[in-house]
């Protein structure tokens, strides 16, 4: 991913930080995520309700967070399948920062349905899983699977980190839709409008294990201990207002945090709305059907219209 030291243009970004420890230096890692106009971009070419257009902000934002903890090159993958009124929840991140997301959901579903600060997940989405992967083409392929058991996206994911990778994570999640005046969560009397685009953001912490002694048992200080329970604790007093704050820049928040602790900050990466659809794709996937089935979705004119499902664009083919 490309890299800079300033969050002047960017769509959307994710700043890198660590936490020293005494003598084991960056022994705490951090990512601070916000994608402001990535999904007010990507979700204004799709007319989902306010719940799932939430939900799906919050996806972008944990996405392009965790895309950048990892050395990767091709594409990681943050897809949730479930039963209830959201089928689908999709968001992926190249190893060049470009960003594409979608939702499936039910047509029955109620525009109005209140945004739940955070997004109820498993409200909306019912049984089903979380599942992280990283697709490398011919270099491999790795995926991490948890059940959908807990109510947030954040809790989900925690739940991801403690049972299979089981490394300590701290993290908070916020979608906002972007209003006039000051920026308020919680219970309102009525529900902001999405038309403006939205706020979403993420907040992760990370304690890196150190193995050592016969049995590679993790490494842990009194010293580390302390450090890690007091970063988390400064970390949980930020709020969702604050964690999206557009007039707050990135590393004056992690400084306003962490201010009791070493923290510093490393080079942003840059997350961009980019689809990689193309008529060369279409002509690939419509060459893998028949004759027959060509026609079939032919219209009149011996054409065959292929909207991306991420994009919206239409590509046209002869049949």
């Amino acid at each position: 991913m490309s890299v800079d030291t300033s969050p002047a243009a960017a769509q959307g970004l994710v700043l890198p930080f660590l936490i020293d420890v005494g003598e084991r230096k960056a022994a705490l890692r951090g990512r601070l995520a916000r994608v402001d106009e990535v999904a007010s971009s990507i979700l204004s070419r799709h007319d989902y309700p306010s719940a799932v257009a939430e939900l799906s902000a919050e996806s972008m934002a944990l996405a392009a967070c965790l895309a950048t903890t990892m050395d990767y090159d091709g594409v990681f993958t943050l897809q949730a399948s479930g039963n209830g009124d959201v089928k689908t929840l999709f968001a992926d991140v190249t190893s060049s920062g470009a960003m594409r997301a979608y939702a499936q959901h039910d047509e029955e579903l109620d525009p109005a349905t209140p945004l739940g600060a955070p997004a109820p997940l498993i409200g909306l989405m019912g049984t089903g899983y979380l599942a992280f992967t990283v697709d490398q083409g011919e270099q491999g392929r790795y995926q991490g699977i948890v059940p959908i058991e807990d109510a947030d996206l954040t809790g989900v994911a925690m739940r991801y980190f403690a049972d299979s990778e089981q490394i300590d994570t701290a993290l908070l999640i916020a979608a906002l839709p972007k209003i006039s005046g000051p920026i308020t969560s919680g219970p309102k009397k009525s529900q902001p409008t999405d038309a403006g685009g939205w706020h979403a953001a993420a907040l992760m912490l990370q304690r890196i294990p150190e193995t050592g002694g016969t049995n590679d048992a993790p490494i842990i200080s009194a010293e580390e201990d302390d450090i890690w329970h007091t970063a988390c604790t400064l970390m949980a007093t930020c709020t969702r207002d604050e964690l999206v704050d557009p007039e707050l820049a990135p590393a004056d928040l992690l400084r306003r945090l962490f201010h009791e602790l070493d923290v510093s900050v490393l080079p942003l990466r840059e997350i961009t709305d980019e689809c990689r659809c193309s008529p060369d794709r279409v002509d690939r996937m419509l060459a893998g059907l028949s004759k027959d089935e060509r026609l079939e979705f032919a219209d009149d004119d011996g054409m065959i219209t292929v909207a991306c499902e991420f994009c919206k664009k239409e590509h046209r083919s002869a049949a």
